[in-house]
Formats: C-alpha cells, sequence, structure tokens
C-alpha cells in the first residue's frame, strides 16, 4: 500500500481513490506543478489535503469560499489534523493568533481567502511560514474571461516566486482550453502536468423542455423522478414561493434556500434536505458548494442559467453515485426578454458603479485615504433600501468593483463565537485572586475548553457555557465583554453577516480608476457565454457532445439525452396515436404529454405543431381538438 493510500485510509476513511486522484497526488509529490481539472463532485480537497499530511511544513490552500474551507478546517480538525482558515471574518487579533500557530506550530494546512494576499502584513509574515506546498482551489478565477474572475488571484504568481519555487497545484471544476491556458500562464506554472478528466457523466441524461407553464411541467417531472431533487431559480422570491406552491398544491415536500437566510435557518433546511426529511430544495446558485450528497436524482433549471460552465457544475450535483440521474431545464420563447434584463442587471455602467462606490463610503462614514484592509458588516437589502438602489443591480456593481481589485465581498457566513485568554497563567491565576467574583467563572471556563484558550481562539457556545456554571446566558456574555474591555481576554461574538473589505484606501468616487476597455470586454465575454447557452437549448444534435466540444472534449453521442432518444423514437409516427387520444375529446398539452413516455415528449410536440400548421386539430382556449 502506498503512502498516499494509506492516509487516505487511516486519516480520512475512504478504502480508495477516485479516478484521476492519485495520478494527482504522485505528481504533487513528485515535485511538479500540477494542473487539475476534476468535475463537480471528483474530490478536489483530497488531492492537497492527502500531500498536505504527507509532506514536511505547511500547506496554504488558497479559496475564495469562505463557508467552504471553513467547513473543511472543522472536518479536518475533527480527524486529528491541525488547520486553520484566514479569511475577512476575522478580526487583526484573530489573525495574527492563527499566523503566530502556523510559524511556530506545528500546522499541516492554512486556508487562505485570496484577498489575504494583498495584505502587506501577510506577505511580510509569509516567508516565516515554513509553506512547502501550494494549493490553489477554483483556479477559474484567475482567468479575466472565466465566469468567477476575481482580481486578488493574480496576485498567487507573485506570491508562489516569494515562496522559494514550491510545488504549486491548481484545480478547478470548470475550464475552457481558453482558459485553462491563461491560467497556466498568469500563474506561472512551469512545465505543470495536466490531467483532464472527462466531464462526461454516462449516468447523467440531459433533458431541455419548452414549457409554457414551467411550474405545472415541474410538478409532472417530480412525479415522474423519484427521488431526491434540486431545482434551482434565478431570484429569492421565486425559491420561496415556488416551494410552497410545490408545498400547498402539489403536495410534494420542499424547502427554499438562498442568501438572504440566516445561516442558522440556511443550515436546518440543508440538513432537512440531507437527510431525506425533505424531498425537493428549490434554490438560487447560493446552494450547492461543498453538498456532500450521492443520491440526487434530479436537478431542474426552472429559469435559463447564464452560462454553460454553471449549468453544468449545478447539473453535475445529480447522480453523484454513480446511479441513473436527470438534469432537466425548462425554458420559453419569452425568456430571452428575461434573460436580457438580468444580463442588464447584472453589467452596471461606469456611473452605476461610482455612485454604489460613494454611497458605500458614506454607509461607513468612511473618509478619503481610510478604510485600507478594514472590513465591515453589511446588509445589502438595508443599504439598498437606505440609498434607493436596486439590490440585485448594487449586489452586481459590488462584484465588478471587487474585480476591479477594490473591494471584497464575503458571502454571509455563520462565526460562532471565540474566545482566547490574553494572560499568561501566573498573570491570569493573580487577577483571580485579586477579582474574586470572577474567579468561579474563569474556573469553568478552563474546565470546558481547557488550557487552549491561551494558546489560540477557541469556538464556545455561550448557552452551554452557562448551563455548566448554572447561571444563565446573560450572565454570560456579560461577563465576557467585561473580561474583554479590560483586556483579560478577547471575546468575540458570533456574527451571521456578509462583509465587505476594503483592498485599498477609500478615493473620491469621481477620481476612481476604472479600466472601461476591460469591463466592456467582460460584458462581450458574458455575452458569448449567454449565446452558448441559447445553442444548447437549440441544438439538434447529442446534447451531452454539445457541451463535451463546449469544454473542449472530443466525444461520440451519448445514447441517452432527449435528443438521442429522440432520434431513436423518430422512425415511429407518433400522429395516429395523437389523433385517437384527441378522438375521445379535447385535452390540454400537459395531459397529452402524460399518456406518453418521458423519451417521446419532445416528439409530440413536434408532431402537435405539424398537426396544428397542417389544420388536422386546433387550440382552442387552452385545450387540443380535433377539427
Amino acid at each position: 500500500m502506498s503512502g498516499a493510500q494509506q492516509v487516505l485510509q487511516q486519516v480520512f476513511g475512504y478504502e480508495s481513490f477516485r479516478p484521476g486522484q492519485e495520478e494527482i497526488i504522485n505528481s504533487v509529490l513528485a515535485g511538479i506543478d500540477t494542473f487539475a481539472l476534476l468535475p463537480t463532485g471528483g474530490g478536489k480537497s483530497l488531492c492537497y489535503q492527502v500531500p498536505a499530511l504527507m509532506l514536511e511544513g505547511l500547506t496554504l490552500v488558497v479559496t475564495p469560499l469562505i463557508s467552504l474551507m471553513l467547513d473543511q478546517v472543522d472536518a479536518l480538525r475533527a480527524r486529528g489534523v491541525r488547520a486553520y482558515a484566514l479569511h475577512s471574518g476575522l478580526d487583526h487579533r484573530q489573525q495574527q493568533v492563527v499566523l503566530d500557530n502556523c510559524a511556530f506550530g506545528d500546522v499541516k494546512l492554512l486556508y487562505c481567502a485570496p484577498e489575504r494576499l494583498a495584505s502587506d502584513e501577510f506577505r511580510a509574515r509569509l516567508p516565516h511560514l515554513h509553506v512547502r506546498f501550494l494549493a490553489v482551489d477554483e483556479v477559474h478565477c484567475v482567468s479575466e474571461w472565466g465566469h468567477d474572475f476575481r482580481p486578488s488571484y493574480l496576485l498567487i504568481k507573485k506570491v508562489r516566486e516569494e515562496l522559494d519555487e514550491v510545488p504549486m497545484l491548481a484545480l478547478t471544476a470548470t475550464a475552457t482550453p481558453q482558459v485553462e491556458q491563461e491560467v497556466i500562464d498568469l500563474l506561472g506554472m512551469q512545465q505543470p502536468a495536466v490531467f483532464r478528466t472527462s466531464f462526461s457523466r454516462p449516468n447523467l441524461v440531459l433533458v431541455v423542455r419548452q414549457a409554457e407553464d414551467k411550474e405545472a411541467r415541474l410538478a409532472d417531472i417530480l412525479n415522474k423522478v423519484a427521488g431526491s431533487a434540486i431545482v434551482y431559480v434565478s431570484s429569492r422570491r421565486k425559491a420561496r414561493d415556488l416551494a410552497g406552491w410545490l408545498q400547498k398544491h402539489k403536495q410534494i415536500a420542499a424547502t427554499f434556500y438562498h442568501a438572504g437566510l440566516k445561516s442558522a435557518e440556511r443550515a436546518v433546511r440543508q440538513q432537512q434536505w440531507k437527510t431525506g426529511h425533505v424531498r425537493v430544495m428549490v434554490a438560487t446558485n447560493a446552494f450547492g458548494m461543498g453538498i456532500d450528497k450521492h443520491d440526487v436524482r434530479l436537478v431542474v433549471h426552472v429559469d435559463v442559467p447564464s452560462s454553460l460552465e454553471a449549468y453544468y457544475q449545478e447539473a453535475g450535483r445529480a447522480g453523484r453515485d454513480g446511479q441513473r440521474a436527470y438534469a432537466v431545464l425548462l425554458h420559453h420563447p419569452r425568456d430571452g426578454k428575461s434573460l436580457q434584463q438580468r444580463f442588464d442587471l447584472a453589467h452596471p455602467d461606469v456611473p452605476y458603479l461610482r455612485h454604489v462606490y460613494q454611497c458605500l463610503a458614506n454607509y461607513y462614514k468612511l473618509a478619503v485615504g481610510s478604510g485600507y484592509f478594514q472590513s465591515f458588516d453589511i446588509d445589502l437589502s438595508a443599504f439598498a433600501k437606505r440609498y434607493k438602489l436596486q439590490a440585485v443591480k448594487t449586489y452586481n456593481a459590488l462584484k465588478r468593483l471587487e474585480e476591479e481589485g477594490l473591494i471584497s465581498l464575503s458571502e454571509g457566513l455563520h462565526l460562532p463565537s471565540v474566545l482566547k485568554i490574553n494572560l499568561q497563567k501566573q498573570a491570569l491565576y493573580e487577577f483571580q485572586v485579586k477579582h474574586a467574583r470572577y474567579d468561579e467563572f474563569i474556573k469553568g471556563m478552563l474546565r470546558l475548553y481547557g488550557g487552549r484558550l491561551f494558546a489560540e481562539f477557541v469556538k464556545i457556545d455561550e448557552q452551554r457555557l452557562a448551563h455548566f456554571l448554572k447561571t444563565e446566558e446573560k450572565i454570560v456574555r456579560d461577563n465576557l465583554t467585561r473580561l474583554h474591555n479590560i483586556r483579560v481576554v478577547t471575546y468575540i461574538p458570533q456574527t451571521d453577516s456578509p462583509k465587505i473589505t476594503y483592498l485599498t484606501p477609500r478615493v473620491h468616487a469621481d477620481q476612481l480608476f476604472l479600466n472601461t476597455k476591460r469591463l466592456n470586454m467582460l460584458r462581450q465575454a458574458a455575452a458569448d457565454r449567454l449565446q452558448a447557452v441559447q445553442d444548447y437549448l437549440d441544438t439538434k444534435n447529442c446534447r451531452m457532445q454539445h457541451i463535451l466540444h463546449y469544454f473542449g472534449e472530443k466525444a461520440e453521442t451519448c445514447g441517452r439525452c432527449d435528443r438521442c432518444l429522440a432520434r431513436k423514437h423518430k422512425k415511429a409516427d407518433l400522429t395516429p396515436r395523437i389523433l385517437a387520444l384527441l378522438a375521445k375529446g379535447p385535452v390540454n398539452a400537459n395531459e397529452l404529454l402524460r399518456q406518453f413516455a418521458w423519451a417521446e415528449e419532445e416528439q409530440v410536440l413536434d408532431t402537435v405543431r405539424q398537426l396544428l400548421e397542417g389544420r388536422k386539430i386546433f387550440r382552442e382556449e387552452d385545450k387540443l381538438r380535433l377539427l
């Protein structure tokens, strides 16, 4: 058994690697720069976690997904691996403790949000961290023409140069050949080994359906395909309304998920769905990253997505167990107008960007020249309301300002309360003797959370501490606050808000430098991606083949998508069956479709159109009738 396999079994509890993982790990262990493209669910994290535990020193993992890095740190610690995360949700004191522990402790992995790379303080500490391996996740964010560009990723090349040529692993689940080459160039990778696991999913059936009534068609699909399902929509309101409609009118157990929910509520809903208490999760694209549910049988997009990259990543959350699963995209001719409106909201013009930047400065009362690397909670709804801004357009303006390297916008995430004792043990004992009213409280803290409180920030639960001390939670919070104010401890209560971090000092809005040429080119690149989605909707060829060609793979027809199945059934003329059904009486289109197999639906619609054009049948109100 190889060393990597031993780590896989003994630390992570898996018997064998997934396709591609072991080859990628061996490349890293050989000190070779490595680019790896693994589809959603392919197990990217193990490709850096396993070598991190086999190499001497610290592994630095750059990733933009704060909630995912926190989940991974918790999971690693539960397995006895020392790991930390450095991100905008930490205050200056917490960041210093993390960096001190990485420099002087036996820490194996440090997860770092990309905006940290711009910090002079972090860069000054970097040579003392003994980094021996650099992993970059979601590496498509390096590409300006990719679907999720983040300018802070462009600093990785310079950071790597300061790390004495440690091996680099670049990972992504979505990259066209053009983006792949750009990533390799921008990161300065030296003759990298490239591993591209096929995007093909032999168990995934791709289906596109034109629907007059998307809600009714969705309910019909849910009735035809059993098992756990995800339904993606384009807005928070639609997620809430559609989940309610499924429950009330169709008796389908459903809940909804979006970034506007409180973290605790999101966690409860996700757990209900993962455990099967709720069958259907109706969600915006905020739902999905880090989901570890392998038996999803169906993913439906009720609204047309803005890129094939995003669509295939979300569709790929179905059938990770290798069993048959369906990815269905519903569309309607009027979707074109809706897509154009969403596109315009996603690309606000330069005057709007300057206005939002000025409103932010007013919101936080920041003087010109201030704000550098300061983080602030933001309630986007309240912010937009105060300055009479459109919420969706404002969010996208903030994302553009982030792409310009001016701010960082973190997702809303739950950060639990943390506590650290600032005094040495002897000094704390002397404090307890001098201030007897805190003695039992401090002893209780130490009994419950141990000596770690002297070395690092420890997650605490005020309610649990109150129960342990047989007192009220308010008293616990008051005591911790008073001890914090006199600097005996550092106590940071829990938070549940997105954060804005200024990456440059604040300037006058009219002096704000914005790369208008680049913004225009990004708008065109987004328009090209949207056209690629339209091409996917319109194609008469195999849908899986179409997607694989988009990602640079040569592929045969899949034989299972709606286009392939329609060709198999094309020889059978459905006209007699349709006319026979209508001879019994008028029916609406959905009732008619229910009389045919799943694979025949597109052919049924084509035949109905031909019969209407040939004046053999006609439409009266919402029903089809014989002439």
